[in-house]
């Protein structure tokens, strides 16, 4: 993460034509360190407010994110960081915000058997800061959190895939099954992906398909358990 000390003082070098933008940003790194996170947000946000074109606005707004991330505000950092995108999309913070935005999510990531709507926006902020800014080093943090990404929402897959397997809805689970081995095919679920695909089509009545898929199960992930099965 952006270095506290960084936001905090970058600025405190310049004289600035607003005063009292720089008081209210100096009050506010005050609140921070005393970790008042809440008010401190609500002293930053202020300087965007009240001085828009001041040196302090585009600072104070990227300190306002990281203060209610402290505060595990995560609505509100969703909300400041697209609106800092809409209005600053050539800042230098843009990568920060990305990731700021990325990793409130990825905060809230919910368990297999729950809806992943907020895995997803996590793979989805974390891919674009990857793609626009692949040499950061926030880049380089949100690779590492894709990874876990993207083996939580392929287990997510597996797991809805194997209720509609006890359910009766076999297309629903191929679908699933088949997805995980496309979209997800660098994560551990693959391997149990096949063999569940060739569980199903042995139960529908079409056995050379089942073998046809537990062949290839065997060749990609000659040791993994599931092709012993």
């Amino acid at each position: 993460m952006l270095t506290i000390s960084t936001l905090l003082f970058s600025c405190s070098k310049d004289k600035d034509e607003h005063p009292n933008a720089e008081k209210t940003y100096l009050n506010a790194t005050k609140l921070l360190k005393q970790k008042n996170y809440s008010q401190a947000a609500d002293e930053f946000e202020k300087i965007d407010d009240d001085f828009p074109f001041s040196k302090w606005a585009v600072k104070a707004q990227t300190m306002a994110v990281y203060a209610r991330y402290q505060d595990d505000e995560y609505g509100k950092i969703t909300a400041n960081v697209d609106d800092f995108l809409r209005l600053n999309p050539a800042s230098e913070y843009v990568p920060y915000m990305l990731y700021m935005k990325g990793l409130s999510y990825y905060d809230q990531i919910p368990s297999i058997e729950r809806a992943q709507d907020n895995t997803q926006q996590a793979s989805n902020s974390f891919r674009e800061l990857i793609a626009r800014f692949p040499s950061t080093t926030y880049a380089d943090d949100a690779r590492e959190k894709l990874a876990f990404i993207d083996e939580h929402l392929a287990g997510a897959k597996m797991a809805v895939g194997r209720y509609q397997i006890s359910t009766r809805n076999y297309v629903g689970a191929i679908l699933n099954f088949n997805e995980v081995i496309s979209r997800y095919r660098y994560t551990k679920q693959v391997p149990e992906a096949y063999f569940r695909l060739a569980e199903i089509y042995k139960k529908i009545g079409l056995p050379e398909q089942s073998e046809k898929i537990k062949t290839q199960l065997q060749q990609d992930f000659p040791d993994s358990e599931w092709g012993m099965l």
